[in-house]
């Protein structure tokens, strides 16, 4: 999971629970459970409409849950995807499309386990 999440994004997420409760990351993983789908599928509409703001808005948007999660690569992807999206690459926009659903597929096992480990 370590090469999935910054774990220091995590440990500070729980930091900020006096008791140790993790209940501040586990709103923070289900938004981006609920969320993240949908910002994947908005820059792939975008990438098929041609419409760089699109993307860049749900690249945009990622960028922000991912890192707030740790999610590096993710959020990495996201931010080359706001570039690209920026300055109409679209070939590079098609790659890092690609780069965000396979990251986002990565990242979203790696929340759904740790979500489990303190659930349990």
């Amino acid at each position: 999971m370590n090469q999935v999440l910054d774990m220091q994004v995590i440990e500070e997420l729980l930091s900020f629970s006096d008791d140790g409760d993790a209940e501040l990351l586990l709103d923070l993983i289900q938004m981006f459970l609920e969320d993240g789908p949908t910002k994947v599928q908005s820059i792939t509409e975008g990438l098929t409409a041609g419409d760089f703001e699109k993307m860049e808005r749900a690249a945009h948007s990622l960028k922000g849950s991912s890192g707030n999660l740790g999610a590096r690569l993710l959020q990495e992807a996201c931010e080359q995807m706001q570039l690209a999206s920026r300055n109409h690459e679209l070939e590079r926009s098609r790659q890092l499309a690609a780069e965000i659903a396979t990251a986002f597929s990565t990242a979203d096992q790696a929340l759904r386990d740790l979500r489990a480990s303190y659930q349990s």
